[in-house]
């Protein structure tokens, strides 16, 4: 597998330098206070475009994730980009960018967060990152681990023990079919009649912080990365729990009436507790994950918030350690690729507006878990400037639930077709319009050595961008399945 990563990292390289020779480039400045590759400057547009100084923006938060639900909330962003006369304005997103984020949904799924990120921070070749983050989710899933997850989902009927199995399930019935009550099963300690209805869910509450730093070589291009993170795990399960389920077969005629009436049932056995009793799994009461972390990366973008090129390959190793007050010691390697090209700039440095923008990207990652992780750290994906969760949900496979595939070796890749189609100035701020067709496809496996190019999951969709004064980017998706359709309404493009 690692062959196949290092073929695909070759051929990004030639397309990168394929871009770069077709390009035309402007003057380099000479009055910068240290050497900043040409290939992370602004395009004119984007320098055009780009605020001068400090400013805010307030952003109400309305999201929708299936999973999660409705969300609701505040951002409050402070961006300082200096003056176009100072020599770092071409070569930055912005000199700092602050957030402060209220926010919880529907379903209880409150993420709260501070954030710092100071590119090039007093002039130097350093840049600083720090999050504070409070979230908890109550309907966290969990469908195992490893390669058993790959199974396309199946229910009984009704969840009756003695009813017809249902393959290859969408979700939403898999999940309406688990609320029926059945009979409990005294071996377990289940009650005599229990649901389902929360089987494959659990609650995860999680304060974390963590900060890096980066250095910058040969004109920035080239960065390495150290930083720490300091987290709590709180789990909750929901076994003996009640929820309002419909009537079953075990209810006798009423249930075979199919009566539209839900009665207040204990849950049965997660599917938590089930894997942890079959020594499948570690960390069902939680704990501490603090870990140390190193990286180093390749970035030739010409603008991180949007890019319209360039080039992102990083690694990432990250350590947890009893030393430091973990309680689990494991560690994690993530290599990942993206590719920004804009085709039409090859041909001419003046494209016609209506394709002034129309960028085709691809990013393409893997990562690999050893040691004694906690169930809940399989799941987590530490990027640079990005963590993920699981594969499945808004920034992985858009049209799989959230942490819908998991494992100790885990692989995906998004292809996106970014067309700006138009632009719009309102009261001092500017907008752009891009319409956004998109595929994404991964899997998981159990061991890295098993890794291969066959059975993957795939899904496909439609999204919208809309980039506020070009950093802050306000984001609609709406990706299928053969298992799902989910519509998503978030912020930042999801790499």
């Amino acid at each position: 597998m690692y062959n196949h990563i290092l073929r695909s990292f070759t051929l990004l390289l030639f397309f990168s330098f394929f871009h770069g020779v077709f390009g035309q480039e402007r003057q380099p400045r000479t009055d910068l206070p240290f050497e900043i590759s040409e290939k992370r400057r602004l395009s004119e547009r984007d320098f055009k475009n780009k605020k001068e100084g400090g400013y805010f923006t307030g952003l109400p938060l309305i999201n929708s994730d299936p999973n999660v639900g409705v969300g609701y909330g505040a951002r409050v962003l402070y961006f300082y980009n200096g003056a176009k006369t100072s020599p770092m304005f071409e070569y930055t997103p912005y000199r700092v960018r602050i957030f402060a984020q209220y926010f919880n949904t529907t379903k209880r799924a409150p993420y709260h967060q501070l954030s710092v990120d100071a590119p090039y921070i007093f002039d130097t070749k350093w840049r600083l990152r720090a999050d504070l983050v409070y979230e908890r989710n109550p309907n966290s899933l969990f469908f195992g681990i490893g390669e058993n997850t790959l199974q396309p989902l199946s229910y009984l009927e009704r969840n009756d023990p003695n009813g017809q199995i249902r393959r290859n399930a969408p979700f939403a019935d898999y999940e309406d079919n688990l609320n029926y009550r059945r009979p409990g099963d005294a071996g377990s300690g289940e009650a005599p009649i229990v649901s389902d209805h929360r089987y494959n869910r659990y609650d995860i509450e999680n304060p974390n912080f963590s900060t890096s730093g980066e250095y910058s070589f040969f004109g920035g291009t080239l960065r390495t990365v150290t930083g720490v993170r300091l987290s709590k795990q709180i789990i909750r399960r929901y076994d003996g729990k009640y929820n309002d389920a419909q009537l079953g077969s075990v209810d006798g005629i009423l249930g075979l009436l199919d009566v539209d009436r839900t009665f207040g049932t204990p849950q049965g056995e997660t599917k938590l507790t089930r894997d942890d009793k079959d020594g499948k799994i570690k960390g069902i009461n939680g704990g501490y994950t603090n870990t140390v972390r190193a990286g180093i990366v390749y970035d030739t973008r010409d603008f991180e918030p949007d890019p319209n090129r360039g080039l992102f390959l990083e690694y990432t190793h990250e350590r947890s350690t009893k030393a430091i007050g973990s309680t689990s010691e494991f560690n994690k390697n993530l290599v990942s690729g993206r590719i920004f090209i804009s085709p039409v700039q090859w041909f001419t440095n003046k494209p016609p507006e209506i394709l002034e923008k129309f960028v085709l990207a691809a990013r393409g990652t893997m990562i690999q878990t050893n040691g004694d992780a906690p169930f809940y750290e399989y799941r987590n994906m530490w990027g640079t400037e990005i963590n993920q969760s699981g594969l499945g949900g808004r920034t992985t496979i858009r049209g799989y639930k959230q942490d819908r595939f998991v494992g100790q070796t885990m692989a995906f890749a998004n292809f996106e077709i970014r067309w700006k189609f138009a632009e719009a100035e309102f009261g001092g701020q500017h907008f752009d319009f891009q319409l956004v067709p998109f595929y994404d496809v991964g899997r998981v496996w159990d061991r890295t050595e098993d890794a291969n190019l066959k059975n993957y999951k795939h899904s496909r969709g439609i999204g919208l961008r809309i980039p506020w004064n070009q950093a802050t980017v306000i984001y609609f998706d709406h990706a299928i399945s053969n298992e799902d359709r989910q519509t998503f309404i978030n912020f930042n493009h999801i790499f």
